[in-house]
């Protein structure tokens, strides 16, 4: 088991208000738990103007998580960010080389 260090930018819906955002990124952060991990830091970066529309919205709220988990268990991860409808996107990289 390869724990490895991961960077995680996630776009909420902007339906979402600030306990609705707060809310969502204490689930994400139980779910890295829950699957092992240890979430690092947290860094709202709050509501932001999208590039193109995505899924017809304009604007989501971006929050940037910083975790340890086994490489393995991103495929859980991101499955469930997927079926979470107030998540419109995800990008995970790993940190450093």
């Amino acid at each position: 088991m390869a724990v490895i260090d991961y960077e995680m930018i996630t776009l909420f819906h902007p339906q979402l208000d600030e306990d609705g955002t707060t809310e969502l990124t204490e689930w994400v952060q139980s779910y890295i738990v829950d699957l092992g991990g240890e979430v690092t830091e947290v860094k709202p970066w709050g509501r932001r103007v999208l590039a193109y529309p995505i899924q017809k919205q304009r604007e989501a709220s971006y929050v940037q998580f910083d975790f340890r988990v086994d490489g393995a268990k991103l495929v859980d991860l991101t499955r469930a960010l997927r079926l979470n409808e107030n998540v419109m996107r995800q990008l995970i990289v790993r940190q450093g080389s």
